[in-house]
C-alpha cells in the first residue's frame, strides 16, 4: 500500500513539473483581484530555471528556486520510499512544516510584497 502512495504522488509531481514546462498558466487570483499572489511568476520563475536563467527566476519569483529545488528533493525523497516500500516521507515533511509555520508564511508575505512591488 505504501509503494502505491508513493506511485501516486510521485506521477503527480511528475506531471505537474511536465504540465508547467509545458503550458502557460494564468493566476486565477490576479485574474479576480487584479493583485498578485505569492505564487504569481513561479511558472515563468520555473521555465528560466529550466534554460539556466537563474537571476530571471529570481525576477518572476522570489521563491521560484528554493522551491524548485524542494521539489526535486520531494522527488527523489519519494522515490527512496518507494524502493524502501516506506512511507515516512511525507509525515516528516508535515511535521517541518508545522514546525516552521511562521517562517512560511514570512517568506509568502515576502514574496506577495515582491509580486506587487516590482
Amino acid at each position: 500500500m505504501n509503494r502505491l502512495k508513493n506511485g501516486i504522488i510521485l506521477i503527480i509531481l511528475i506531471s505537474f513539473l511536465c504540465l508547467v514546462a509545458v503550458m502557460p498558466v494564468t493566476c486565477i487570483f490576479k485574474t479576480v483581484t487584479g493583485i498578485s499572489c505569492p505564487a504569481c511568476g513561479m511558472t515563468r520563475s520555473f521555465l528560466a530555471i529550466f534554460h539556466f536563467d537563474f537571476l530571471t527566476a529570481i525576477y518572476h519569483n522570489l521563491l521560484g528556486i528554493p522551491l524548485f529545488i524542494f521539489l526535486i528533493y520531494f522527488s527523489f525523497m519519494l522515490l527512496k520510499d518507494f524502493f524502501q516500500n516506506r512511507f515516512t516521507f511525507i509525515s516528516n515533511l508535515l511535521i517541518f512544516l508545522e514546525k516552521n509555520a511562521f517562517l512560511i508564511i514570512t517568506l509568502l508575505l515576502i514574496s506577495f510584497l515582491f509580486n506587487n512591488l516590482k
